[in-house]
């Protein structure tokens, strides 16, 4: 086929066989359910998705993908309906499926849509048919396929008269096909041919459907038409293990079958039609900037609405003055004020007319536009199942290869979501489901000795939780060890041994999340090739979510990410930091509240706020979003606004200097340039025009939470320095300058107190302040001086006294550096750290 047909009918053809893959592919696994009334009409179903598949493939020249279709086609011919299929059947279908999958992405990326491993495959597929057992082979009459086949073309010119127009006798017709099926059902019935027999008797059942015209019959003839088709491949098989060609009906049934099966997809056709992703981002898009057109329109009626009033006010001071003139004899002047006031009043008049038929538009505009969102919203939804249900076809691929017993349950397949979230999840979520099986489930003979049954329990779930939504994998495993996960770091580098043990278990846990934390010693294909979880935490952060993970040992582990509903228009608060003003996403945030003086403190070395008898880790916003250190309304004993965000199961606690207001937005992409910028999920427009910054919540959330800074096992050690202040703030702004300039920080709240912690934790510099409780900077600057341990680390004083007399005192008792304190924020702090550091490294 020509590439620029084939690039212009591709993604057509990609999206069509996704589906059809996941329908083939939970069908094949249906069909170990054994016998059941409506066995007959789903093995016909399924063969009839799969001659489509194969057709679809051959239209377009997809050589690869057409061999391999047709092998599944032979393969399922051979199987006979209400009977559980060969033994291999299953697992070569559903690998073959997953190879067909693999080159439809592959073809999405440009590629060539070739199949990999095709010979294997086929192989494993008997090369047109999985091989019957050899005491299962039927033995059969030698005339029993050349009269099947004779039969076989009369039942097909007699549905290519029936769908003809014009037909005379058409009971007469329907009745004489129905007695060529019921003659070959017979001989079927007595040769032992179980497949040849259940398909003629669906053909005769088809043929009495269609005695009455319509659409009944139309829907009948595509059962028919694909029946005959399966009924030619079953015949052909009893004498050939592997037809050189494809057993293909008569030209004049197939095409009948392509038009009939219109009969229920054709209607389906009429009602659905096939859309752009791109397309519908852009209308999304458009729309959003309508909504958001209507709040700026809001604002204009406000301003509309005081000009009204301002004019009421100037009516009423010249009708005042018009008076006044009036009583001291006016002359002409009197008459043009009068005019001029007529004139007013009915400006004033129309002013409030206009006003009347503004706000009435503007609500039909606003009801209009919600209509229309709300719709465009919904063609973005689609059911959770398209990202479930292929995890149903991975789950028994990996048990094969793994030997694991393990059952599946899938929940919330019905809940609608947003369709980029679902494209974007389906590969975390199938390397956390991997991740399980090779992780998590142990082996068989691991599960009995512990107690358990031996099938192991895997649950893949969907919970809408308001404008949000929960993905949960869990699985009944073992559970996560944080011993094990510790000594992984440890071992890998990540961690010295020290740090490593004062983790908590949920600490130690989300270490999984790591950029290629594993704890496999040697890579695998089950559980990512060796790519750690982080995959997942990365998706969920560019998705405005979270990953949270629970654990109960020997009972198993659950992996929880939190999602938006939907990624278009949201509601933003607008707060206030310094002169900038910046969004964050409202379901983002718990609360706003003020914080007293002693509701912040220092708690294990870090900066904690107490909310509600709960102390949640405390980080000013201008910090967090890289801006200059602002300073905090703690510093004064003011109290301090705050808003509590929360995703996931993690909380912590932001310092602000205002709320501005709350209203609708839209998130707009900053383009690749600014993607490096973690904390930045985009931009939005106000109704006031203005541009703000629109913050990514889980990414504040995850530095301002983070227990512990990971290193790689190559990465030099930064410098340790150690900040010494009797003032929580001050001590906190010293703190995160440095840390953001990539040095570690330990403080400390006096001199007596940072003795401590030098004798326990190498430093390389201490920072200190003059004026302290029990031990000032300068008698900590002698002991430090006086110990020959620690006589070589540089000291900087940080403080207020700013004489030429406490220099010379601070450099008389040996300090390395002196430095006021208003000169920290202008980068003076850094460029002295950054002099002194060289000599002491």
């Amino acid at each position: 086929m020509d590439p620029r047909v084939l690039r212009s009918l591709w993604p057509i053809f990609a999206a069509e066989t996704r589906e059809q893959l996941q329908t083939i592919g939970t069908a094949v696994m249906g069909l170990e359910q054994g016998t059941s009334e409506q066995a007959s009409e789903q093995l016909i179903a399924l063969k009839r998705e799969v001659h489509s598949l194969k057709g679809s493939a051959a239209s377009l020249g997809l050589a690869d993908i057409e061999q391999l279709v047709h092998a599944i086609e032979d393969a399922l011919a051979r199987c006979s309906p209400g009977h559980v299929p060969p033994p291999g059947l299953v697992e070569s279908t559903l690998r073959s499926l997953t190879a067909i999958e693999t080159a439809i992405n592959r073809g999405d990326a440009g590629e060539q849509p070739a199949v990999e491993n095709l010979a294997q495959l086929l192989s494993g597929l008997g090369r047109g048919g999985v091989e019957l057992p050899t005491e299962a082979k039927p033995k059969v009459p030698a005339h029993f396929r050349r009269e099947g086949l004779q039969t076989l073309e009369k039942l097909e010119t007699s549905l290519g008269r029936l769908c003809s127009p014009g037909l005379d006798d058409r009971a007469g017709a329907v009745w004489e096909a129905v007695g060529l099926a019921e003659l070959l059902k017979a001989a079927a019935n007595t040769a032992g041919i179980s497949a040849v027999e259940a398909l003629a008797s669906s053909v005769r059942a088809g043929f009495a459907r269609m005695e009455e015209s319509g659409v009944g019959a139309s829907v009948a003839a595509s059962d028919i038409a694909g029946a005959l088709v399966q009924l030619r491949g079953a015949l052909e098989s009893l004498t050939e293990e592997v037809a050189a060609e494809p057993a293909v009906a008569p030209a004049e049934p197939v095409v009948t079958a392509r038009s009939a099966s219109g009969g229920r997809r054709q209607q389906d056709m009429d009602r659905a039609v096939r859309v752009s992703v791109r397309t519908l981002d852009s209308l999304a898009l458009q729309v959003e900037q309508l909504a958001a057109g209507r709040a700026q329109q809001m604002r204009r009626s406000e301003a509309h609405r005081e000009l009204l009033e301002q004019t009421n006010q100037a009516l009423l001071q010249l009708e005042r003055a018009a008076q006044q003139l009036a009583l001291s004899g006016g002359g002409g002047a009197l008459e043009s004020l009068r005019a001029g006031v007529g004139q007013v009043r009915g400006v004033q008049k129309r002013l409030v007319q206009l006003s009347k038929e503004v706000h009435r538009e503007g609500e039909q505009l606003a009801l209009v536009a919600q209509v229309v969102r709300d719709d465009l919203r919904d063609l973005r939804m689609v059911p959770a199942s398209q990202m479930l249900e292929p995890l149903k076809r991975t789950v028994r691929e990996l048990c094969a290869r793994l030997g694991k017993d393990v059952e599946l349950e899938i929940a919330g397949g019905d809940v609608r979501i947003d369709r980029r979230i679902v494209d974007v999840l389906k590969d975390p979520l199938l390397h956390l489901v991997r991740n399980a099986l090779d992780h998590g489930i142990e082996a068989v003979n691991e599960r009995v000795a512990a107690g358990k049954s031996p099938r192991g329990q895997l649950t893949v779930r969907v919970e809408p939780r308001g404008t949000r939504l929960a993905v949960v994998v869990e699985d009944d495993g073992a559970g996560l060890s944080p011993e094990n996960v510790r000594a992984t770091a440890v071992r890998r580098g990540l961690l010295t041994e020290a740090e490593a043990a004062k983790l908590t278990d949920m600490q130690a846990a989300r270490l999984v999340f790591e950029p290629g934390f594993s704890t496999r010693e040697q890579v695998t294909e089950m559980s990512g090739r060796g790519v750690g979880l982080d995959v997942v935490q990365t998706t969920a952060t560019r998705l405005q979510g979270a990953v949270d993970i629970s654990f109960e040992k020997g009972k198993g582990t659950r992996f929880t990410i939190d999602l938006p509903l939907i990624l278009a228009g949201a509601l933003g608060l607008l707060v206030r930091t310094g002169t900038a003003v910046v969004a964050i996403p409202s379901d983002a945030v718990e609360r706003v509240m003020r914080l007293a003086p002693s509701d912040v403190g220092t708690v294990a070395g870090h900066v904690m706020a107490r909310v509600e008898d709960e102390h949640l880790p405390f980080y000013p916003l201008s910090v967090a979003i890289g801006m200059p250190r602002l300073p905090l309304a703690l510093e004064t004993g003011k109290p301090q606004t705050a808003m509590v965000l929360v995703l996931g199961g993690v909380r912590a606690v932001f310092a602000i200097d205002g709320v501005v207001g709350q209203q609708e937005i839209v998130v707009r992409s900053l383009g690749r340039h600014m993607q490096g910028v973690a904390h930045l999920a985009g931009a939005a427009v106000l109704d006031d025009g203005s541009v703000v910054p629109v913050l990514n919540a889980p990414e504040l959330l995850r530095a301002a939470s983070a227990p512990v800074v990971l290193r790689a096992a190559t990465e030099v050690r930064r410098p340790h320095i150690l900040v010494c202040d009797d003032a929580l703030t001050t001590r906190f702004a010293m703190k995160a300058l440095l840390e953001i300039a990539g040095y570690s920080v330990v403080t400390a709240g006096d001199g007596e107190e940072a003795l401590g912690i030098l004798e326990r934790t190498p430093c390389q510099m201490v920072v200190s302040d003059w004026q302290m409780p029990r031990l000032d900077g300068i008698g900590l600057t002698r002991r430090i001086r006086a110990n020959p341990k620690l006589s070589h680390i540089p000291i900087i004083l940080c403080t207020s006294l700013d004489s030429p007399q406490e220099r010379a005192a601070g450099l008389e008792a040996g300090a390395d550096g002196y430095l006021v304190k208003r000169e920290v924020e202008r980068g003076k702090l850094l460029d002295l750290v950054r002099q002194l550091l060289p000599a002491s490294a």
